[in-house]
């Protein structure tokens, strides 16, 4: 959650976490209201952050089985890198790009 002030004219907004892919969408604020943009869910597995969750970012899981580092492949954030965070690169493979936030 997060709220800002900005002079009135139209923003493209981009939410973002390391191992996620990132969600990106138009605001259009104008002055004296306020813009709220809907509730979004990123999606996991991103670890090397080149926008699309495969064979590489399950490798370095591998590499970094029962460790700590990368954080960003602690996809589930238990504290450590194991077969529960390769799952959920696997449930979400080979899906990329910027999600659509509207």
């Amino acid at each position: 959650t997060f709220s800002l002030t900005a002079p009135a004219g139209t923003y493209t907004v981009i939410a973002s976490a390391d191992g996620f892919l990132d969600a990106q969408g138009a605001a259009v604020l104008t002055a004296g209201n306020i813009t709220i943009m809907p509730v979004v869910t990123l999606i996991a597995g991103d670890i090397d952050n080149n926008d699309v969750i495969d064979q590489y970012d399950a490798m370095t899981i591998g590499m970094s089985y029962n460790t700590v580092s990368p954080a960003a492949a602690d996809l589930n954030n238990d504290g450590t890198i194991n077969v529960l965070d390769l799952e959920i690169v696997a449930s979400n493979y080979r899906m990329s790009g910027a999600l659509a936030w509207q």
